[in-house]
């Protein structure tokens, strides 16, 4: 892991940030779960990420599962946007927009 908070860390660095918060809030997450989320660090950013893991944990326990699975992540990140996709949909739409 990089100390330096200028460097961006790599996949294997942010998943196991993610496995680390995880773990601290007492949430289990599986493995391909954990991949995902690194898949969603390099597409929008690790703190994305990792507000992800609390709303995803709520979806799993509703479901009833026993763990944070895929689909839990899934379901969560089709309702909360990224800052970068959240910019862009702004700026695609933004003729609908008061100015």
């Amino acid at each position: 892991m990089k100390s330096n908070s200028n460097q961006t860390y790599d996949v294997a660095d942010m998943i196991q940030i993610l496995a680390i918060r995880s773990s601290v809030e007492n949430l289990v997450i599986d493995d391909e779960s954990l991949a995902y989320l690194g898949d969603i660090c390099q597409r929008a950013s690790l703190r994305h990420a990792v507000q992800l893991l609390s709303p995803s944990s709520i979806v799993a326990k509703i479901k009833e599962h026993d763990k944070i699975c895929k689909e839990d992540i899934e379901e969560v990140s089709a309702l909360y946007l990224d800052a970068k996709s959240s910019a862009r949909l702004l700026q695609e739409h933004q003729e609908k927009y008061i100015a």
